[in-house]
């Protein structure tokens, strides 16, 4: 196969050079409202990676990242904390060009973890606006509107692919909270300004 970003041969999706030159964490963290987001790297050095989820070829970069990047550090989270399982929920897992890399994301981060586990397709957006480029006045008028239907009084970590002003998933967060869900942090791919249109 090739490399997805420099179009060399390469037997991952994304070839040793260009994991060295864009593929070193930051771990940027920020809070919004009560939630903590940790994000793994800046929007704009992963800009290529991260809009791959906008083609069939995704998948393969989505899976590629959750198991170099998410897997790691939630098995590392999870030996170190009180807590005899995890539940990882990802965000408004929507099946687009044939998958979903939320829940790409979510599905491979917890894969070879015992302590941490899936749920998949609980947190649904019933709004289905767009937020890609909107400012945060837009996002707050147009809240998605989400419904939870797994398990209550269970630990939690949210997952998602970017964040930009957090606002999605604050939303989450609130609707989870009523179910008496309690969530970790939320776990994201890239961490963007706002206003970029991803």
């Amino acid at each position: 196969m090739r490399c997805f970003s420099c179009d060399k041969l390469s037997i991952e999706p994304i070839c040793k050079e260009c994991q060295k030159e864009f593929l070193i964490p930051e771990m940027i963290e920020k809070e919004v409202g009560n939630l903590d987001i940790v994000s793994f790297f800046d929007y704009y050095l992963t800009v290529e990676f991260v809009k791959s989820k906008y083609i069939s070829s995704g998948y393969r970069i989505y899976k590629f990242l959750a198991k170099k990047f998410f897997a790691p550090f939630l098995k590392a989270y999870v030996e170190n904390i009180d807590c005899d399982k995890i539940y990882v929920i990802g965000i408004d897992e929507n099946v687009d060009r044939g998958y979903s890399n939320v829940a790409i994301l979510t599905h491979y981060s917890t894969k070879k973890n015992k302590k941490a586990i899936a749920l998949h397709n609980v947190l649904k957006a019933q709004n289905r606006v767009q937020y890609a480029g909107q400012s945060l006045e837009f996002r707050l008028e147009n809240p998605r509107d989400f419904i939870y239907k797994g398990p209550e009084n269970i630990d939690a970590i949210i997952i998602d692919d970017t964040t930009t002003t957090g606002t999605t998933l604050e939303q989450a967060h609130r609707v989870l909270k009523k179910h008496n869900v309690n969530v970790h942090f939320a776990l994201t791919l890239a961490n963007a300004r706002e206003g970029m249109d991803y």
